[in-house]
């Protein structure tokens, strides 16, 4: 008796285990059928009339381009001859207008080479004068009148070539604009190609933004476009497109570049981002 107890305890526990578990998933299949949604015919939703006012309207893609602005104009001012620095007449930050003093050299060697040649000028004059005197009365041979002639013309020419080296020991300003930075002192040396100043023209700015190829027909030289400054959003200002690049950068993208004229009191900088906002009708 015992014996059959034992075989059969197990034969229980293994039914009843399996009974759970098709209990466990016919609950489970009618809960997934109670979910899925069944289409009845008699259910079919009304079909409603709209009105002209809600009808479809035309889409409309707005295209965004931001860029930046810099100076219209820059350039850092040397001197053309060698010299030491005697005065500047601005600082940073100074607005200075075309054709203003602001760098004078020292000029006192030149100066004084100067009055050298006028002192050989006006011998050379008056040996000219004599000799033609004496020429036309057959005293003196041609010859001597010549060399005077060629000796005053050379020494003109040299009092030349020093006034024009003195005219460069002033320096001034070759546009409108400001001082950006100053790069040397008075007592400092000035000489070719070394920076003194440098200056900007922010009357007129540049504003570049970068086009991909498939919205380069947009754009065309001559056009008009507003352009908004990101730190006056409020103000719009407008932009002329004076340059497509005809090679694209490293960004497989073509500069576009505006000019645009700057608030009267110049408050646009150089570096200040900015955006152009395009609207395109389908």
């Amino acid at each position: 008796m015992k014996k059959l107890l034992s075989y059969l305890v197990p034969v229980v526990i293994l039914m009843a285990i399996f009974g759970g578990i098709a209990f466990q998933l016919r609950k489970n299949k009618v809960v997934v059928e109670e979910r899925v949604f069944h289409y009845d015919p008699a259910e079919a939703p009304a079909l409603t009339r709209e009105d002209s006012s809600s009808a479809p309207q035309p889409a409309i893609d707005k295209l965004l381009f931001t860029g930046t602005f810099e100076p219209y104009r820059e350039t850092k001012i040397s001197a053309e001859t060698p010299g030491k620095i005697n005065q500047i007449t601005v600082d940073a930050g100074s607005i200075v207008s075309k054709g203003q003093t602001l760098v004078r050299l020292d000029d006192a060697l030149l100066q004084l080479q100067l009055q050298s040649v006028d002192v050989q000028i006006e011998g050379l004059t008056a040996d000219v004068n004599r000799y033609t005197i004496l020429a036309k009365a057959e005293a003196v041979q041609g010859i001597q009148l010549e060399k005077a002639q060629l000796g005053l013309k050379s020494a003109q020419v040299q009092r030349a070539s020093i006034q024009e080296q003195i005219r460069k020991t002033t320096i001034r300003a070759p546009f409108n604009g400001i001082v950006y930075s100053k790069l040397n002192e008075v007592g400092g040396f000035a000489a070719p190609g070394v920076p003194l100043l440098h200056i900007l023209d922010i009357g007129q700015m540049r504003f570049t933004i970068n086009v991909p190829e498939s919205d380069l027909k947009y754009f065309k030289t001559g056009q008009i476009h507003g352009i908004v400054a990101d730190a006056f959003p409020n103000q719009k200002l407008s932009g002329k497109v004076t340059l497509i690049a005809s090679k694209a950068n490293m960004g497989s993208s073509f500069p576009v570049q505006f000019t645009v004229n700057n608030f009267s009191n110049h408050a646009l900088r150089a570096g200040m981002f900015g955006k152009i906002e395009l609207s395109n009708k389908n």
